[in-house]
């Protein structure tokens, strides 16, 4: 008899039947657990839609480089140099030659890399050439927003170091209008596209391209509001305009700006109707009221609080200025509503006053030209009139130099912080009808006197509400807020699709160098001995080295930043001139934040910058039938498997069917679940993948049939079942093994040298061989040694090939 497993193991194999259960689970049975606890499968672009991509590699770089050096071989040969430079310069521009013929392929396996991870994300990269251009066609699956695609591709692989510099110079202004006139140059002269020129020159400071932008009439950057009636045919216009951007004011807060500069500008296609997402809740409040007649919009302006139905002031008192929120009201109703302003309740008082201001007080008017003793003296005179009976509201009009003259002096509803302190105090704390002795602010000298007593004034609000009849008002509200919050509210208005390169007139604070990813090596994370804080190291080739000492030399105190693909990685402050071609980057809070350093300053690894040239949405419309269609198969073909088994091997097939649900069950855990667990890749599914898995499904009984045919031989030559199980499964084992490693085997060689289609077929085809041994071999054979072991065994007619004369001594 088989020893009964320990108490540590059973616990083990019910944990792990009971995490395989809760991964499997749909999401929304989970939603209470925690998010990684709900993991989900990954789909191809094929299943879950996605957006292609078209790079176009540039190669300016490349031929500038190789220009260059043919410059400097042919000078040296003119002047009968030879030796070990001109060597090193051959040798040079032979690498740059031959990384320019391998440049294709050397691109298309880095992207290959960071898409697929191990190859199972189901990245398709296409090379593709149009014309002299080298093109790569990239297919991100389940990514329909092409900027998150861009991301997953990878930043443009331009790795810069740069200077500051902010002084908009005349100097500086003549470079950008000489940058100008080369860009329509190339245009008119080499036949250049505007695209083009975007894609070559978008990504360096100071300039921005928009390959196709969608602008509405009061969204046209200034000086591009004549471009309204232009046509595509009209070709590329030169502007000058300024675009919207932000920048911090003196206590570090971003404020609005305009960058002024110049346009190139051309429009892609003429004037359409199209949809515009409203963004103001009041106006989308009021299409959402317009689209359904049940629906009705209201707004109140300084309402009273204390005035609106319950429901509705507790909603309001807990939102903030710009909130969207539903308040479902007692008859079943629901008011959307959307909060402007509240103004809480606060104190306030009614007083009035006369102010005598004196030369060189606060806002003192031009024509006052007497002392501040004297305006002191002339307070005095006028409260001694006012307390002869003098009518104050006349004496105001006729002596205060202030502005609240014109209506008697009066001044309503102050609250606390709107008026000088010592004006404040004196009107919060005299009784009313008293008038003050004179009190002293920066403006002069001032009567007060309180002509009401403090009050407290309600909470008021300005808000907008959209009424919902009907039972389930407060869902359908909910539903509305989605709609507002999505961008789904839209409005017919016309448009104008523009392709735009502008040309900032304004310094952007960083000056370009000559030390870029050419000059660089490597980064690294190292730890400083000193503070046990990470830092990153980066190592320069010699002309590099050189080029950094000259940098860091002009630039002590100052920053140099570090840019890759256009995008500021990091800006470190030069302590001193840094030689030896090697530097030390420290600010670095932890070990993460230091490895995400070096990892983007390691990007420049790809030897030209690739540039979108096109892009198109995929949807997942056939991808979602293929995928019905793949799961109906599955579950037929599983339902078809196990009926197959339990006619042939009877009981023995209902234990090979409970594992073979085991198996799918342990299959989909793993498909939600990341790769080795610890990583960030996971494999995504698509139709080859589903193909492997169905695939895989026949190939897991296999397992079983080999087994159950040894044990129905040996249960006809009249052994016990349970001698049978042991020697069927012993017996079969070498054939299993054999043909698993073969199997095995070759989906290894298909991963290696076949495309990510193929890839993905094979990794699950792998991954389902594995599974089936573990099921067949373990889960199996423990079910089997079970029932051999119980009185099911002497139940021949339940197993095949078991005669109920079975000789115990044929063991």
């Amino acid at each position: 008899m088989a020893s009964r497993p320990s108490p540590l193991w059973q616990f083990f194999w019910a944990a792990l039947a009971v995490l395989v259960i809760v991964i499997d689970l749909p999401a929304s049975w989970k939603s209470a657990l925690p998010a990684s606890w709900n993991p989900d499968f990954h789909f191809g672009l094929d299943l879950a839609g996605g957006t292609q991509l078209d790079f176009r590699i540039s190669e300016n770089e490349m031929n500038d480089q190789l220009a260059a050096l043919d410059k400097e071989i042919t000078d040296l040969e003119k002047s009968g140099a030879s030796g070990q430079h001109l060597t090193e310069l051959r040798n040079e521009r032979l690498v740059v030659l031959q990384q320019q013929q391998t440049l294709v392929e050397a691109i298309r396996t880095v992207l290959e890399r960071r898409i697929n991870g191990l190859g199972v994300s189901e990245a398709t990269i296409t090379p593709s050439y149009i014309g002299g251009e080298k093109h790569l066609l990239v297919e991100c699956p389940g990514v329909v927003d092409t900027q998150k695609c861009i991301a997953t591709v990878g930043k443009t692989i331009q790795l810069e170091f740069k200077e500051e510099f902010t002084e908009a110079t005349k100097e500086f202004e003549s470079s950008v209008r000489a940058k100008v006139d080369a860009s329509v140059l190339r245009m008119t002269k080499s036949g250049a596209l505007l695209s083009t020129l975007g894609q070559d020159l978008g990504s360096q400071l100071g300039m921005a391209y928009e390959a196709d932008h969608l602008y509405f009439r009061d969204q046209l950057p200034l000086g591009l509001e004549g471009v309204w009636n232009a046509k595509p045919s009209d070709g590329v216009l030169q502007k000058e305009g300024t675009i919207k951007s932000q920048k911090r004011d003196d206590k570090g807060n971003l404020i609005p700006d305009a960058v002024p500069g110049i346009f190139l500008v051309q429009v892609v296609s003429p004037r359409t109707e199209t949809g515009r997402i409203v963004n103001e809740a009041p106006v989308a409040l009021g299409i959402l009221a317009s689209e359904d007649k049940t629906l009705s919009q209201s707004f109140k302006d300084a309402a009273d609080i204390g005035t609106l139905p319950p429901n509705i002031a507790s909603t309001l008192r807990a939102m903030k200025a710009g909130e969207l929120h539903v308040a479902s009201m007692d008859d079943g109703s629901a008011q959307l509503l959307f909060l402007r302003s509240f103004v809480p309740g606060h104190e306030e008082v009614n007083v009035s006053h006369i102010l005598i201001a004196y030369k060189g007080a606060a806002s003192a008017p031009a024509t006052v030209t007497r002392t501040k003793a004297e305006a002191l003296e002339r307070a005095r005179t006028l409260k001694q009139q006012l307390g002869g009976g003098a009518n104050f509201e006349t004496l105001a009009r006729a002596e205060s130099d202030g502005p609240s003259k014109l209506n008697g002096g009066h001044l309503i509803g102050v609250t606390h912080g709107s008026v000088v302190p010592s004006f404040e105090q004196v009107a919060f704390s005299a009784s009313v009808g008293r008038i003050s002795d004179p009190v002293e602010t920066p403006f002069g000298y001032h009567l007060i006197r309180v002509d009401s007593a403090t009050h407290m004034t309600k909470d008021t609000a300005s808000f907008d509400a959209l009424t919902i009849p009907g039972p389930n008002a407060a869902v359908r509200g909910a539903a509305l807020i989605a709609r507002l919050q999505n961008g789904q509210v839209r409005r017919r208005e016309e448009g104008l699709r523009l392709r735009t390169l502008f040309f900032s007139l304004r310094p952007t604070g960083w000056k370009d160098t000559q030390l870029d990813g050419k000059h660089f090596r490597t980064a690294a994370v190292t730890q400083d001995p000193s503070a046990s804080l990470p830092v990153v190291q980066i190592v320069f080739d010699d002309e590099g080295g050189k080029l950094f000492q000259e940098l860091t030399k002009r630039n002590i105190g100052k920053r140099i930043a570090i840019f890759v693909g256009g995008e500021l990685v990091s800006a470190p402050t030069v302590q001193g001139e840094i030689s030896g071609g090697s530097a030390i980057i420290t600010g670095s809070q932890n070990f993460e934040e230091a490895k995400k350093l070096a990892q983007d300053l390691n990007t420049g690894a790809i030897p030209a910058p690739i540039h979108l040239s096109g892009q198109r949405t995929v949807e997942a419309t056939l991808g979602a039938e293929s995928l019905h269609t793949s799961i109906l198969g599955g579950i037929v073909g599983m339902i078809i498997v196990m009926l197959y088994m339990l006619f042939v091997y009877r009981f023995l097939g209902v234990l090979a069917n409970i594992a073979l649900v085991i198996y799918a069950a342990i299959f989909l855990a793993i498909l939600k679940l990341p790769l080795f667990l610890l990583s960030h890749t996971y494999i995504v599914l698509t139709l080859a993948g589903a193909a492997g898995m169905i695939l895989s499904i026949g190939m897991a009984v296999d397992c079983n049939v080999l087994v159950f045919e040894r044990v129905k031989e040996e249960l006809k030559r009249g052994k016990m079942l349970r001698t049978a199980v042991e020697l069927g499964f012993e017996r079969a084992w070498p054939s299993i093994r054999d043909s698993n490693i073969s199997t095995i085997i070759t989906c290894v060689l298909l991963f290696m040298i076949g495309t990510s289609i193929v890839r993905g077929f094979a990794v699950t085809l792998g991954m389902g061989v594995v599974i089936s041994m573990f099921t067949g071999m373990v889960i199996t054979r423990w079910m089997s040694r079970q029932v051999a072991n119980s009185s099911l065994a002497q139940k021949s007619h339940l197993f095949p090939g078991h005669r109920s004369d079975a000789n115990p001594d044929h063991q």
